[in-house]
């Protein structure tokens, strides 16, 4: 999906919180970061991470997606326990894209992510030993 010239154009924020969290172990988290960042590197997703001294921000409580099409308008779908919602109410969508557009103004830069990211696999790998 990924690959070819209709590929989508993703952009990730991610909690750092999710780079620390060990979900299925020190292994499978340290591959799964070592891929999210070779993705980075090579430019098919743009990467950015909410550092912790973040603090609160609006995206915490749920998954966000935005989708934007050239031939339709664009929708959010928001994510949360045990419930999913697609909106493409013109107000809600905008309201969500201003939410992420405020979460992506304090993250760190790409390449600030990119480094977080592979320290953090580099710390589960550590922890597997």
């Amino acid at each position: 999906m990924l690959d070819g010239p209709s590929a989508p154009v993703i952009w990730t924020l991610l909690d750092e919180a999710v780079l620390r969290r060990a979900v299925g172990g020190p292994q499978v988290m340290a591959e799964q970061l070592h891929k999210i960042a070779d993705l980075a590197g090579s430019r098919r997703i743009r990467l950015h991470v909410l550092p912790y001294r973040v603090g609160a921000h609006p995206l915490m409580e749920s998954l966000l997606t935005l989708m934007s099409f050239e031939d339709s308008a664009p929708v959010a779908y928001v994510d949360a326990y045990e419930t999913g919602r697609l909106m493409d109410d013109p107000a809600l969508v905008s309201a969500c894209q201003t939410a992420y557009a405020l979460a992506l103004s304090d993250a760190l830069s790409q390449q600030e992510s990119l480094a977080l990211v592979r320290a953090a696999a580099e710390d589960h790998a550590h922890d597997q030993q």
